[in-house]
């Protein structure tokens, strides 16, 4: 069995390297899905990428609207028409279903075509009305493009998009893949990709978002992420926290590979213990990321200054990296392959995300929120990091699905005695470490977050 790359981003990982070769796939989807962007990138990076050129079929649009749409990614069609890479073809489908005619073939020959997409076969309905003939003529159509060994993508307008309906064209095709523009959280739309379907190959289930940026489609499979990674990241390592006083409450620090929450109201320290972490890691040899979605570098630099901290420096160095990404921008689904792309290109061993409410804040569903918290730690244990998530006590109710998913849990926590603010520090939960349990006192002053632990706490 041999598989033919899309050269779509992150495709591929769900189709375990791509589609069968000769294979007809079935893109379904409401209009303004991304059906026709799907399907000319499969045709263009076959030409580009693999040396395989490649038909357009259109039923409705001229090639003049096609050479324009492309050109908005920067894939250039009319050229490679002109190198006898690429036909693109404006016919009805009344000509594409003459069992007697010959213009499929002659065009495939012309340039020895490997691939081709045609949009759409739902005008094959327009012409045929009787059902068992209508099905009859596509199993045909499909059976003609193996003779001719292409591996086609057959576009296809869904109509009825409840849930337990099926159309005859997902029966007779070998594979099905789904795309959709469902409105969001916060009036903005999500786009998802489903693989229904492949007959006589493995797939990734379940659904995945994409973007449609300037340079084509990119989906963020994440569960092909953590496929990749081969070994677990939990060790025996410990990595000190470099905050004075917490290493004696977790009896030498943060085991290498975990995650923990660090939940605390607002003005608690989460982000100042966050950025320390990072900090003192780095002076210890341990490389950092963070990722924060609510404050920017610059402020971010500012804060650290205060506390005689170079940020900026130590981020020139790569030796703490600082991504930012407004929550209003964020994607949970991207974050989460930025930040592995993050760690990787610097070989970081701690993360700090500020702040897990910012990350989250488009998802709702409680099932899906408890699938995205499970990707997001697996995937950064698994790359042998330390992530401290950091988030408030005002999201309990989401952190609560965090809290069953992290190793650790450490709550930040102040009080008002004798008009003194006192603040607190708790090791909530922190799997296989024997730490100290109970409120122990903490302070921020100008060196940062110091501890003074006590056996049984205050």
């Amino acid at each position: 069995m041999q598989k033919i790359k899309t050269g779509i981003t992150g495709l591929d990982d769900l189709l375990f390297g791509g589609i069968i070769q000769g294979n007809c796939v079935l893109v379904q989807g409401i209009p303004g899905a991304g059906k026709t962007t799907l399907g000319m990138e499969f045709i263009y990076r076959g030409i580009t990428s693999y040396n395989e050129p490649g038909v357009i079929i259109t039923c409705e649009q001229f090639p003049e609207s096609i050479y324009r749409d492309a050109l908005n990614f920067g894939w250039n069609l009319r050229e490679l028409e002109m190198a006898d890479k690429l036909r693109i073809v404006c016919t009805s489908p009344e000509v594409l279903m003459d069992t007697e005619g010959s213009l499929l073939e002659d065009v495939v020959s012309e340039i020895g075509a490997k691939r081709i997409m045609v949009d759409s076969i739902s005008h094959f309905r327009n012409v045929i009305g009787d059902p068992l003939e209508l099905r009859r003529s596509v199993y045909s159509f499909c059976n003609g493009l193996r003779k001719l060994g292409l591996t086609a993508l057959l576009v296809k307008e869904q109509e009825n998009t409840s849930e337990g309906h099926y159309d005859f064209e997902e029966y007779v095709l070998d594979a099905v893949i789904s795309v959709k523009n469902v409105e969001g959280p916060a009036y903005r739309r999500d786009r998802l990709l489903e693989i229904t379907k492949t007959r006589g190959q493995e797939h990734i289930s379940g659904k995945h978002s994409f973007r449609i940026t300037p340079g084509g489609i990119k989906v963020f499979a994440l569960k092909g992420l953590i496929k990749s990674l081969r070994q677990p990241g939990c060790s025996e390592q410990v990595l000190s926290t470099g905050i004075p006083g917490l290493d004696d409450i977790l009896n030498g620090g943060f085991p290498r590979g975990i995650s923990v929450a660090v939940i605390g109201n607002s003005g608690t320290g989460k982000t100042v213990l966050g950025l320390q972490y990072l900090i003192n890691g780095s002076l210890l040899g341990d490389k950092g990321v963070l990722f924060s979605c609510e404050e920017s570098f610059e402020h971010l630099v500012k804060n650290a200054q205060r506390f005689g901290w170079d940020l900026e420096d130590l981020h020139r160095q790569n030796k703490v990296k600082v991504l930012y990404q407004s929550f209003i921008d964020t994607e949970i689904d991207k974050s989460i392959i930025q930040l592995g792309k993050a760690v990787e290109s610097i070989g970081a061993a701690r993360v700090v995300i500020d702040s897990i409410p910012g990350l989250i804040s488009r998802i709702n569903d409680p099932m899906l929120l408890r699938e995205k918290f499970y990707y997001l730690a697996t995937y950064l244990n698994s790359m042998g990091c330390s992530t401290l998530l950091l988030g408030s006590e005002l999201d309990i109710g989401k952190l609560e699905l965090l809290q069953s998913i992290v190793q650790g849990t450490i709550l930040l926590k102040s009080t008002l005695e004798h008009n003194r603010r006192i603040r607190h520090l708790e090791v909530y939960k922190m799997r296989g470490v024997n730490h100290m349990s109970g409120n122990h006192l903490m302070q921020i002053n100008k060196g940062g977050i110091q501890v003074y632990p006590r056996i049984g706490g205050w």
